[in-house]
């Protein structure tokens, strides 16, 4: 099995058909309910939503949708196969969640680099939501180099607007 890595997040997938779009999302007292569209190389497929109380994601495949709900189970077996840190979770959850922290995280850096403000992350293999940096400033500006100088700051990419970039 070839894997690819998911843009913003970096994380290893087997491939980039699948993706989420339409999230909405909210914190209650017990989690994060939300609902999205589950899509298959850019045609929605399935909604997905969870209730925030625990338990399972729920997937609501749209009628005549057996191939993709076969090709579905094979591409969370391989995520699965691809992240054993993960066998004790529910698989098909934790590859849902996975999708919709890279659309919740490629929404923040689409949003600064609309701004034009540099973000920078440190080396880390994946990126979570607090693990980059947001400058003011352009990435060649006096203020952010003075910033990758101190020797605090062990950032190693810049986001390029589609993909993390070599510093």
């Amino acid at each position: 099995m070839a894997t690819v890595t998911l843009p913003a997040t970096e994380l290893p997938i087997p491939d980039l058909d699948w993706s989420i779009a339409s999230f909405k999302g909210h914190l209650t007292s017990d989690g994060v309910a939300y609902v999205a569209s589950l899509r298959r190389k850019g045609k929605k497929v399935a909604n997905v939503e969870h209730d925030g109380r625990g338990g399972t994601v729920m997937v609501f495949w749209a009628t005549a949708a057996q191939e993709h709900r076969e090709a579905w189970d094979r591409w969370v077996a391989d995520y699965q196969s691809l992240h054993p840190e993960d066998a004790a979770y529910e698989p098909e959850g934790i590859a849902i969640e996975s999708l919709i922290n890279e659309y919740e995280v490629a929404a923040q850096l689409r949003r600064a680099a609309r701004r034009e403000t540099p973000v920078l992350r440190p080396g880390e293999t994946v990126l979570n939501s607090g693990g980059y940096t947001t400058l003011r400033g352009l990435a060649d500006s006096p203020g952010v180099k003075a910033h990758l100088e101190k020797p605090e700051n062990e950032f190693d990419r810049f986001w390029d607007g589609k993909i993390w970039v070599q510093l």
